[in-house]
C-alpha cells in the first residue's frame, strides 16, 4: 500500500528508524511494525481487525478515518487517499497518516 504523510516533517520521521525511536520512544518498535504492515499490504482490507494492529473505523472528529493500535492508548490515525470506495476496503490502496495520538 502506498503511504502519504500529513506533512514533510512527518514523512521525514516516519521514514527514518532513528527518528522514530527519538520521537516516539516506548512505542517506536510497535510503530515501525505497523508501518511495515501498511507498506506490505495491498489494501486496507489486509490490515487485520484483531490485535496487535486492530484496525478499527473511527467516528466523531475522525469520521472517515481508521485507527491502528500502537499501545494500550496510542493509535496511528490514517485516512484513505486517492480513488476508493469507502464501503469496500479492498479499493483503499493508498492511505495518509494523520498522526499518532491518544484520542480516548
Amino acid at each position: 500500500m502506498e503511504i502519504h504523510y500529513s506533512s514533510s516533517k512527518d514523512e521525514k520521521i516516519f521514514t527514518n528508524q532513528r527518528l522514530i525511536v527519538k520521537q516516539y520512544g516506548r512505542i517506536a518498535k510497535s510503530l515501525m511494525n505497523r508501518l511495515s504492515e501498511l507498506r506490505v499490504a495491498n489494501s486496507l482490507d489486509e490490515v487485520p481487525e484483531v490485535p496487535p494492529p486492530r484496525r478499527h473505523k473511527l467516528t466523531g472528529n475522525y469520521a472517515g478515518c481508521w485507527g491502528i493500535c500502537l499501545s494500550k492508548n496510542e493509535r496511528m490515525i490514517i485516512e484513505p487517499f486517492g480513488i476508493f470506495d469507502i464501503e469496500d476496503l479492498k479499493t483503499i490502496k493508498e492511505v495518509k497518516i494523520i498522526g499518532i495520538e491518544d484520542y480516548h
